[in-house]
């Protein structure tokens, strides 16, 4: 995932905020996959750049964790 960050020009600094800001909306989802993980697409606005993320939300009853599985710039 860094790598795409990376090749997209997006920092943690801005998932981070997207993550937290009430105005970001969700795109897809959230929904529950057969294997019991959520998942859902985020999109918001962060350092001036329109960035939509697809999050996996794994094991969210027993001990949980998000996964950052790809990051888009419009």
């Amino acid at each position: 995932m860094k790598q795409r960050m990376l090749e997209r020009g997006v920092t943690s600094r801005q998932i981070l905020t997207l993550l937290r800001s009430k105005y970001s909306v969700f795109r897809e989802g959230p929904y529950q996959e057969l294997n019991g993980d959520w998942k859902f697409n985020l999109k918001g606005l962060a350092a001036g750049k329109i960035i939509e993320l697809t999050v996996v939300l794994k094991k969210h009853q027993d001990s949980p964790s998000s996964v950052l599985v790809t990051v888009w710039v419009e």
